[in-house]
């Protein structure tokens, strides 16, 4: 019994260490943002691509624009749209457009060094 326990406390400590590493070690930006994103903000988030020159998409890396919006404010633009982009409210989960904004657009002000 005592050895079980053990076994299973090393099993459940060694696949939590595994999921840490591999969130620590998640690509940026994520594979959500590379789909739905990076066409008009670019993989580097500063939205210089042919479409994000078109609609003058946001620079993900400005640090003026990074501290004016809230984490709420852009949830709220991803999920419901804004100017010329588009809702993704209906394609992507609650948790999905959190993680973009909190993970891959809050990354881009770290990423700048900013």
């Amino acid at each position: 019994m005592k050895r079980t326990r053990i076994l299973s406390a090393l099993v459940f400590g060694g696949l939590v260490s595994f999921g840490l590493v591999l969130y620590a070690t998640e690509d940026h930006p994520s594979a959500l943002f590379k789909e739905y994103c990076a066409k008009c903000h670019g993989e580097d988030g500063k939205a210089d691509t042919p479409k994000g020159r078109q609609l003058m998409a946001q620079d993900m890396t400005d640090p003026e624009w990074q501290a004016e919006e809230t984490d709420e404010e852009l949830i709220k633009i991803v999920t419901k749209g804004g100017e010329d982009m588009p809702p993704f409210g209906k394609k992507l989960t609650k948790e999905q457009i959190e993680s973009l904004v909190k993970k891959d657009v809050r990354g881009f002000a770290k990423k700048s060094g900013k």
